[in-house]
């Protein structure tokens, strides 16, 4: 600050009650209070990491803040008293209030501006400073991660941008990387008996599959010794199946030539008593044929004759060959509807 600022005039409660009863009476206290404020705070530099700017830029922009609740608790307290000044009293507190809190904004904007600045760049030092934050990395994270974590946190420099929290930086970071360098001790020897655990993991594994490998080659050379060994047996048997299906149909081949042989005789035989019996029948039969016909011939001809006989003595003038003629017509069928009874 270049020049020394003075208090601010502190509003008289009755000013402010004899304001509330005259035209623009709370405006004049409001020009007057910013006519104050300009004399006392326009036109002066202020140094805001200075503790004694800051607290009198915030005690003036208090005090502008207390004029505002004065302004308003008495126009509350005066609207109590006067109904009839009611809505003229609102808008005056109304009024007031807008006026001086955006002139106690004006006068705290650039302090505002000033602490948000800084607390954004003292929040800057914490960011940068959480990158000591033990709790990146512990044991049970990689080593190369936890070796990536110590050559970021070894490439920070405590230096003075770390401002009043360097000494805060120094010890944080020395911390981290204790905890860091014996994580990473622990990471290294876990990662090592991981290691150690996956060599004897994967002897193992080859071991089994050596053994699986092998056994499967043994069954498959059982299996292939049990099958050359059943193949050479039914081509044994198949042999010995052949040869003796080749001996029964050789043997069924005489035999049905031996049976055909003798049913050929048995049916010669057959034939030939056949004929016998044939033969002999028909012989027979001729025989008792003729023995038939001569027995018939004899008995015709007496029938005959008996019929010539009888003619003869029916038909006087007949002579006998003429009856026998007549009688041999007849029996000869040669004479329609006449007929013989033999």
């Amino acid at each position: 600050m270049n020049a020394q600022v003075n208090e601010l005039q502190v509003i008289d409660q009755n000013e402010i009650a004899l304001a509330f009863n005259n035209d623009q009476g709370i405006q004049a206290i409001i020009d007057n209070i910013k006519a104050q404020v300009n004399e006392k705070f326009e036109g002066v530099v202020w140094d805001f990491s200075k503790k004694k700017d800051r607290d009198t830029v915030a005690s003036l922009a208090y005090k502008v803040g207390r004029s505002k609740t004065a302004i308003d608790a008495e126009g509350k307290k005066l609207k109590e008293q006067y109904t009839v000044f009611t809505k003229k009293i609102d808008a005056e507190r109304k009024l007031a209030r807008e006026q001086l809190e955006a002139e106690q904004a004006r006068i705290r904007k650039p302090l505002d501006e000033w602490e948000a600045a800084r607390e954004a760049h003292i929040q800057a030092i914490k960011d940068r400073i959480s990158a000591f934050d033990s709790g990146r990395v512990d044991a049970f994270s990689s080593s190369d991660l936890i070796k990536q974590v110590i050559s970021e946190v070894e490439a920070i420099a405590i230096d003075e941008s770390f401002e009043d929290f360097a000494n805060e930086a120094a010890i944080k970071k020395d911390a981290a990387l204790t905890s860091f360098k014996k994580s990473l001790e622990e990471a290294l020897k876990r990662e090592a008996e991981q290691a150690e655990l996956e060599r004897l993991r994967k002897e193992q594994l080859e071991r089994e599959q050596r053994e699986r490998d092998e056994r499967i080659a043994k069954e498959a050379a059982d299996k292939a010794r049990l099958e050359a060994e059943a193949k050479a047996l039914a081509e044994q048997r198949r042999v010995e199946r052949e040869k003796q299906e080749a001996a029964e149909r050789e043997a069924r081949l005489i035999a049905e030539k031996k049976e055909a042989e003798l049913r050929a005789q048995q049916a010669a035989v057959m034939e030939r008593q056949r004929i016998e019996r044939e033969q002999a029948a028909k012989e027979e039969a001729e025989r008792k044929a003729e023995e038939a016909r001569l027995s018939n011939v004899e008995h015709m001809r007496s029938i005959n004759q008996a019929a010539s006989k009888a003619l003869i003595d029916l038909c006087v003038g007949l002579e006998e060959y003429q009856i026998k003629a007549v009688i041999t017509a007849i029996a000869r069928n040669q004479i329609p509807h006449v007929s013989i009874k033999y």
